[in-house]
């Protein structure tokens, strides 16, 4: 079972390539969960990797966006942004130093951070970016 399902009604943001990244780093949060469910270091570490990519170009991708259409909202967005990947940037050289495990705990407050950020902070540059 997913640990995350992408609906238009939940997470839409009528941003048709922010839409689509968001399916993608969901299959990515999926894959990564499922590694973590069965325990194997080497592919929790791959999927951790490809994740934090991901998600950094996706960040790239709306700042870039909201930086075209001059979106009010950039600089809180960015921060909130560059808080997550220094968090992801924390966690992912202690977890390649063996200094730290992905668990169930890295994988609620994943899924948490996204339930929070796509409806709550995602949304409002909708009306903008798609008109």
């Amino acid at each position: 079972m997913p640990l995350m399902e992408w609906t238009k009604e939940e997470y839409g943001t009528n941003v048709d390539v922010c839409d689509q990244q968001h399916k993608e780093l969901f299959n990515r949060v999926n894959t990564l969960n499922d590694a973590v469910s069965e325990g194997e270091r080497v592919e929790i570490g791959n999927h951790l990797d490809s994740l934090i990519d991901f998600v950094v170009e996706h960040f790239q991708t709306e700042e870039r966006l909201m930086e075209e259409r001059s979106f009010d909202g950039l600089a809180k967005h960015r921060e909130e942004h560059n808080k997550l990947v220094n968090t992801c940037a924390d966690l992912q050289k202690k977890f390649h130093d063996n200094l730290a495990d992905i668990k169930q705990e890295t994988m609620t407050f994943i899924k948490d951070w996204l339930n929070q950020h796509i409806p709550e902070t995602d949304r409002r540059y909708g009306p903008v970016l798609s008109s």
